[in-house]
């Protein structure tokens, strides 16, 4: 839409701001330089913004010419605003309470042993109410919900969620209803690619995928800069690439999905399967030899602790994930591989049997330029970037 005039102003005024997010500690000539705007508009809007309290003035910066004063630093008041984000994992409700620069004020995590629509939005809400408790209320912008399955972006409905067994759920609208707050919901995937973009190590990587391992597998994809969720708004489903055909039966209907052979529930049953045909290892004790009390969480420790039956069953999951990855490169030449979940937590002992397989795998040219590291933010990706939602449409519709 091509503005009017009398939305000039409203326009300008967007661009300091989102420029201020950018670039904190930015004075008010590069302003002018980075716009093309006059002096007198942005030091009559930067002045209003400082009055409303939005921006603050900070130290002063380098000298830009060969005289006179240094200029002053602006930057956010990055706490006149908050934003809450949520990701629901399959097992776990982790949230955060960020400022407008998505740095976490807060954090709670709670299991989900019940993923029912109505004990999820319960935890939420809790979840929620918990973070901003002491809070004005005012200061928060809105609710930021990364979910284990595809949305309806228009309607905020969950379309299908089948670890969780969710099918059309407008999760949107009834979290709205609950917390009287703007809620924005998308696949966990996505949100935790746009956190690792903006804040993480993917920060200023403007094609990059972010692959969630956990109860489900899925990538979150950023191409030049934008999310992409494709025609349907369900890109990503890596986890349902068939892996070995005529494999294990899905919970998608398929056979031989990643999910069966690299998913943590997948290291579980294998794990279980090989104590039954004889071999040794830690769980067993640790157990006292109830198989079905096993976790994934048991079997990473184990690994950690040199458990020759954990770290072999990790592995192998690992080498079946790197045929994934070497395709995911091959096809979207990212420059960046980051792996988020429980199993990034292992480091090298899990991403070095992927990094070989791709080695054999994946074209040179695409691998030459793909970096293959662990999620910086670790379990906090999601949730910081589901805040991250909540925060950019604030800069989108803050006139």
């Amino acid at each position: 839409m091509i503005p009017n005039q009398s939305t000039y102003k409203d326009i300008n005024q967007l661009r300091i701001l989102n420029l201020l997010r950018l670039r904190p500690g930015i004075s008010r000539i590069e302003i002018v330089n980075q716009t093309g705007l006059g002096k007198a508009t942005v030091s009559t809007i930067i002045s209003e913004f400082i009055n409303e309290g939005v921006v603050c003035e900070g130290g002063a910066g380098v000298q830009l010419g060969p005289a006179g004063r240094r200029p002053i630093q602006l930057k956010l008041n990055g706490q006149i605003y908050l934003a809450v984000g949520v990701e629901l994992t399959g097992s776990e409700c982790i949230a955060t309470l960020t400022d407008l620069y998505c740095d976490p004020l807060r954090a709670v995590r709670y299991p989900t042993p019940d993923v029912s629509v109505a004990a999820s939005i319960k935890v939420i809400v809790q979840a929620v109410n918990e973070l901003v408790d002491g809070f004005d209320a005012s200061r928060l912008l809105g609710i930021g919900i990364g979910v284990p399955g595809p949305v309806d972006a228009g309607r905020q409905r969950v379309i299908q969620a089948e670890n969780v067994g969710w099918f059309d759920v407008p999760l949107g609208p009834m979290l709205t209803a609950q917390l009287n707050k703007p809620v924005m919901v998308m696949k966990r995937q996505n949100v935790g690619a746009l956190g690792e973009y903006w804040y993480g190590v993917g920060k200023n990587s403007p094609n990059l995928s972010y692959i969630s391992i956990g109860v489900g597998i899925s990538c979150g994809a950023i191409i030049n800069g934008k999310l992409y969720e494709g025609a349907s708004g369900i890109a990503g489903e890596i986890g349902h690439i068939t892996i070995v055909p005529n494999g294990y039966p899905c919970k998608c209907g398929n056979f031989g999905c990643l999910e069966t052979v690299a998913s943590c529930p997948a290291i579980v049953v294998r794990v279980r399967e090989q104590i039954k045909a004889g071999r040794e290892t830690l769980l067993v004790d640790q157990t006292k030899g109830v198989l079905q009390s096993i976790t994934s969480e048991m079997v990473i420790q184990a690994a950690q602790q040199g458990d020759d039956l954990a770290i072999e069953v990790i592995q192998e999951a690992a080498g079946y994930m790197g045929i994934a990855i070497a395709s995911v490169i091959n096809l979207l030449n990212p420059s960046m591989v980051i792996i988020g979940g429980e199993l990034a937590e292992l480091g090298d002992l899990f991403l070095d049997p992927i990094r070989e397989v791709v080695r054999r795998q994946a074209f040179s040219i695409s691998l030459a330029t793909a970096k293959i590291v662990p999620s910086s933010l670790g379990p906090r990706a999601a949730a910081i970037g589901a805040a991250a939602l909540v925060i950019d449409q604030y800069f989108t519709l803050v006139i």
